[in-house]
């Protein structure tokens, strides 16, 4: 399957969050207002600094799999949770934002 271009112009919805004492600077795009997420950006705050680079590889990943039809309901149960049921990182806490909205 190939990855689904995006149109130039498209819908973006931006909100920030903290964890761990980082915080996290999020941006989901769409298609238009009523489509299913299809990108995500995902800023951690520290430019140059680890956790940077693998909030952009994981965006990257993610972005992907959603362009190829995976949907974040999928994406949320594969990933590695806390012995209470949350998600033990930010990325787990970013796709179960997206799956609650």
């Amino acid at each position: 399957m190939t990855r689904q271009r995006l149109p130039n112009r498209r819908e973006c919805e931006t909100y920030e969050f903290e964890r761990d004492g980082l915080t996290y600077t999020v941006s989901l795009g769409r298609a238009h207002a009523n489509a299913p997420i299809q990108e995500l950006f995902i800023n951690a705050g520290k430019s140059g600094a680890n956790i940077e680079s693998m909030m952009c590889d994981a965006s990257t990943a993610i972005s992907i799999a959603l362009q190829r039809k995976a949907t974040p309901e999928e994406l949320a149960h594969s990933i590695t949770r806390n012995p209470d049921g949350s998600p033990a990182s930010p990325i787990g806490q970013i796709l179960d934002d997206m799956v609650t909205g």
